[in-house]
């Protein structure tokens, strides 16, 4: 079976012609043969270098690098793949453009749908996976073994991969006059998950208290293992990292970025673009836009210019 990353010089050079990506070639064709990252070096690799000056060529054979004009030095045999801006981002584009996996819009025979079940177009739906009276906007993909439980509102292009869990019932319960039995509190509000999320395996959304709704703004990134508890507020283009949990109610600000398994207690509040270190235990309010926070409890450090895991911020917009 042909590796995923499989990739020939001339796919690459094409792809990023096709992008309208402008690049200049310094050193030989590489014979490469796949997409590697720098941690895992391979001979002829394609790889990206964004750092100082001379580059990783050093360390490479038969590579090619896409890097700027002033990362590149002795390239020991290899090429380096010159273009404009941030070496990065290109190195994303070319991927997605190269290797997207979406698959095929359509309903799997094993898949279980609501007859009330809103379907938008272009929509894909796995093997076994269970859609209820909800909603699922155009273009979206639910992988096999996803649950969306009914109320839920689903919008265009959202991915949710494998195992996760859309609409469930939180934990919620007092003792009786007895102490010895728990009295449930049932939740009957809703989910809403806008535009363009992704929601990463095994992950689990509560939905909201009675009139309430939990709700994930458009563009937010969730990796494995998330959790977000009933009627929690997740502002635009925010990053969780691995196993972030959210308590009921919490309520997080645009652009914030959750370390791997961070937690933010029930009800707290934080501002727009905060950082929330890994592992951090967030037990108060950020109300600062930029902040950065860590420990346990979390506590407030002086921010640096990039923090290891960020992605790099984009230009504003306003």
């Amino acid at each position: 079976m042909e590796a995923m990353n499989s990739l020939t010089w001339q796919e690459a050079l094409g792809a990023l012609e096709r992008l309208g990506i402008a690049f200049r070639l310094v050193g030989p064709a590489q014979p490469i043969v796949k997409v590697c990252s720098l941690l895992h070096k391979e001979p002829r690799g394609l790889y990206y270098f964004s750092g100082a000056p001379q580059g990783p060529f050093s360390s490479l054979s038969e590579s090619a690098v896409i890097c700027s004009e002033q990362e590149w030095g002795d390239l020991r045999g290899n090429t380096a793949i010159l273009v404009q801006g941030d070496p990065q981002l290109v190195f994303y584009r070319l991927c997605a453009h190269l290797f997207s996996n979406r698959p095929a819009p359509g309903i799997h025979a094993t898949a279980i749908v609501h007859p009330e079940a809103i379907i938008g177009s272009q929509v894909h739906i796995g093997p076994y996976a269970v859609v209820g009276r909800a909603s699922i906007g155009d273009g979206t993909v639910l992988h096999a073994h996803v649950v969306i439980m009914d109320g839920c509102t689903i919008g265009k292009r959202v991915v949710v991969d494998p195992g996760c869990h859309l609409g469930v019932t939180g934990a919620l319960w007092v003792w009786d006059e007895s102490g010895r039995e728990r009295i449930m509190l049932p939740q009957t509000g809703k989910v809403l998950i806008e535009d363009d999320v992704f929601l990463a395996a095994g992950i689990a959304v509560v939905r909201g208290l009675f009139n309430e709704e939990t709700f994930i703004g458009r563009g937010t990134v969730m990796a494995p293992g998330c959790k977000v508890g009933h009627s929690v507020r997740i502002g635009e283009q925010c990053h969780f990292a691995n196993n972030v949990s959210l308590a009921g109610s919490a309520v997080i600000g645009d652009r914030c970025f959750l370390g791997s398994g961070a937690s933010v207690r029930s009800g707290a509040t934080l501002a727009p673009e905060t950082t929330v270190g890994a592992g951090a235990a967030v037990v108060h309010n950020v109300l600062e836009k930029g902040r950065t926070v860590v420990g346990v409890p979390a506590r407030e450090i002086a921010s640096g210019d990039q923090k290891k895991g960020v992605p790099r911020a984009r230009p504003s917009t306003e």
